[in-house]
């Protein structure tokens, strides 16, 4: 029974990391780059713009 509950959890984890590559990527509307951290923080020293 053990067995079977991890081989599921790890068929779950399989398929769910191909749908995500499987998925294809969405631009944004404006052709822009996507902002990854508030405005603030990127000229504070977070991460850096795209």
């Amino acid at each position: 029974m053990k067995q079977a509950l991890r081989i599921s959890i790890l068929m779950f984890g399989l398929l769910g990391t191909f749908l995500s590559v499987a998925t294809p990527q969405v631009p944004t509307p404006d052709g822009g780059p996507i902002i990854l951290c508030p405005e603030a923080k990127c000229q504070s020293g977070g991460l850096p713009p795209l």
